[in-house]
């Protein structure tokens, strides 16, 4: 055993030294989203009574390309809180595939279609768009067939039953990012000389590429307004 040596002063009127193990030191657990809607810096900063201590501790970061905001909150504590959130196209749009490489045959986008009519602007719109996807192919084969000209280019006759029983386009009526509410939008199909079908969409395009960059400034303001004094970087 080591010998230690203790003085005691003057001001001293007691000594108590324990014997055992000591009590563990706490540290309060982090709160992290990760993956959140991308106001969730600006709900967890608005449910909380925030000194200028710890906002003076405490960063927002954010990026226009990645479409983030990104809290971390009261950073020179041991576990600081960290609060991601990020701008997504919502699941019920996504899975259109609206501009994207996907296709489908006319029976599939058909079927599709139907299962989901309840976005569409037009329910009954949207059956007679099934309908006529259904019957497509076989109109564009009986054109053909009653072609004597066998110079018939398919491409054209394509177009010709496209302009003449295919909507040029339709309107769906859903959310384009999450936490956002319902958007009107315009919808076209594609049709090509194989019986591709694919979604296009410029509004969609369009939208997505101005209203993103206003949605994160939005969201830039509210916070600024509430804690003007918290460091922002854009990344």
């Amino acid at each position: 055993m080591e010998n230690f040596k203790i003085e005691i002063g003057s001001e001293n009127k007691e000594l108590v030294i324990l014997q055992g193990t000591a009590e563990p030191v706490f540290h309060k657990k982090a709160i992290e989203v990760k993956g959140g809607a991308i106001n969730s810096a600006l709900v967890y900063l608005s449910k909380k009574v925030v000194s200028a201590e710890i906002i003076e501790h405490s960063k927002l970061e954010y990026c226009y390309d990645k479409l983030y905001i990104n809290l971390l909150y009261d950073a020179r504590e041991r576990n600081p809180d960290v609060i991601e959130g990020k701008l997504k196209l919502h699941p019920d749009l996504a899975k259109f595939n609206i501009n994207s490489s996907k296709t489908y045959s006319t029976f599939e986008l058909a079927d599709f279609v139907k299962m989901n009519r309840h976005y569409f602007e037009n329910k009954e719109y949207a059956m007679k768009l099934v309908s006529e996807l259904r019957n497509f192919e076989g109109k564009v084969n009986k054109d053909i067939e009653l072609k004597t000209d066998d110079r018939a280019n398919k491409k054209v006759l394509i177009h010709q039953v496209v302009e003449s029983n295919i909507p040029s386009g339709f309107f769906l009526e859903l959310p384009v990012f999450v936490g956002e509410g319902n958007k009107r939008l315009e919808v076209e199909i594609n049709i090509t000389a194989s019986f591709e079908c694919s979604l296009v969409s410029p509004d969609l395009k369009q939208f997505i590429d101005l209203e993103s960059k206003a949605i994160l400034n939005e969201q830039l303001v509210k916070i600024n307004e509430l804690h003007p004094e918290l460091k922002v970087f854009e990344y």
